[in-house]
């Protein structure tokens, strides 16, 4: 049974669903591990270490969402040509990809390493979160080229319609990260530097087993490896796409650096609150996260394959999914947020900080699926523009929401999570005014 889905043809909402729902599946087994993690470090460390881990995570996601969006975008032009049923450009594609993220990422990698304890400082860390945070980071960033290895056949596979695989790799990496964490924590006591190499070894396995399903199962791979040569051209056009998407990305964890900042400002009972509802947060994005990498695809194939009159009918069956989930999320947090705030920690300053925190945010989850399905459409489409403007306008509304709403006496530190629904809220309607004015319709590279 064929493992891979052509989005060119049939019904938008079976064929997003079908890609998406193994996909988030996966996306959220692993950010359940994750999570596993966080409580491993907040209860058998301390909340101290876990204050710690939080407090790198905004600045180490800049240098390692700026590879991520670049093997995204790589893969966006994999789907393109793959939608425009090229395997010669499907193989280069892949090649001229993989060649420019490792490359990015060991450029990356080592400017953060160098960064790493000043930008740190810069951001106000607290002194008795300092050491753990500064070990944390370096450890992470020093195998961040591990990370991009992990990540490439994932994003590939994806974008030539395959998101049942890839699972399979997710859950190996899951439950070896756990292991390691526990092994490296209790048996080493290495601290929050073992959780660290722990996800580093676990990634690197994980992607070792995937690149060699890939090479197995899919001739694009084995071409990629064998025939196809580096190519000007196929590297132009990735780069077109890739480095804009990349700063995109960084970007949006730019201006969460300097929310971080002010974070850190209101001292460790905020810090770990915002911690906790981060990793909440992202576990429960996922959803939005696997319906726009969906979306992607989606998008990416049927511009390659000139089909541009489908993808308003997938968006709309996209949004009509993330108004059903963001109802759900805001009845459930309502409902249950300090039960779910208490699996973190123990500290009761934290936990009441993180519930009125979620509260807020609950309330704009919506903005934020309608931003990810948009975003993703864009991205999928090849619009490069957009992705650098969303960027920059990200920043701007955190900048000047943090700064403002947490100065306003009856606000104060809430302001940090009004700040985080707001900027959702702000990057939905630009999507949404850039999807309107038509242009990324002509943005496809695949001819």
């Amino acid at each position: 049974m064929s493992t891979q889905t052509n989005m060119t043809n049939g019904n938008p909402t079976k064929l997003l669903l079908s890609f998406a729902i193994p996909l988030m599946l996966g996306t959220i087994f692993q950010q359940s591990f994750i999570l596993v993690d966080r409580i491993i470090v907040g209860h058998l460390i301390g909340s101290n270490a876990f204050s710690s881990v939080g407090a790198t995570g905004s600045v180490s996601m800049v240098f390692t969402s700026l590879c991520l969006g670049i093997a995204i975008g790589s893969g966006i032009v994999v789907s393109q040509f793959y939608g425009a049923n090229d395997e010669g450009g499907t193989a280069s594609a892949i090649r001229n990809g993989t060649i420019i993220s490792i490359l990015s990422t060991i450029i990356v990698s080592i400017l953060a390493l160098v960064v790493t304890k000043p930008i740190l400082i810069l951001l106000n860390t607290p002194v008795s979160l300092l050491e753990d945070s500064i070990s944390y980071m370096s450890i992470s960033m020093g195998g961040l080229i591990i990370v991009i290895l992990y990540y490439i056949p994932f994003s590939i596979l994806r974008s030539l319609g395959d998101a049942k695989s890839p699972i399979i790799f997710l859950v190996i990496c899951s439950i070896l990260n756990i292991a390691f964490d526990l092994v490296f924590v209790l048996a080493f006591h290495m601290g929050v530097g073992g959780t660290a190499i722990a996800s580093l070894l676990a990634q690197g396995i994980a992607g070792v087993l995937c690149f060699f399903y890939a090479v197995k199962k899919y001739s694009y791979f084995k071409i990629a490896l064998k025939q196809a040569k580096f190519d000007r051209t196929v590297a132009k056009q990735i780069l077109k796409i890739c480095i804009p998407m990349g700063f995109q990305y960084s970007f949006i964890y730019l201006s969460s650096c300097i929310l971080q900042w002010v974070i850190n400002g209101f001292g460790t009972s905020v810090i770990g609150a915002f911690t906790a509802t981060n990793q909440i947060e992202n576990l429960i994005q996922q959803p939005f996260t696997a319906l726009g990498t969906a979306m992607a695809t989606y998008t990416g194939q049927n511009i390659g394959a000139g089909k541009t009159d489908r993808i308003k009918q997938g968006l709309i069956s996209a949004l009509k999914i993330c108004t059903i989930y963001s109802l759900f999320l805001l009845i459930i947090f309502w409902s249950f947020g300090k039960t779910i705030m208490n699996i973190f920690v123990s500290d009761i300053a934290i936990i009441e900080n993180a519930v009125r925190g979620i509260h807020i945010t609950s309330i704009f989850f919506l903005s934020l699926g309608m931003a990810q399905m948009l975003r993703y459409l864009l991205n999928g489409a090849g619009d490069s523009a957009y992705s650098m403007v969303n960027g920059i306008v990200e920043i701007v509304c955190r900048l000047v929401f943090v700064f403002v709403l947490t100065n306003i006496s009856f606000i104060g530190q809430w302001g940090i999570w009004w700040t985080t629904a707001l900027t959702w809220f702000c990057t939905a309607i630009l999507a949404f005014c850039r999807f309107m004015g038509g242009k990324w319709k002509d943005r496809g590279i695949a001819k």
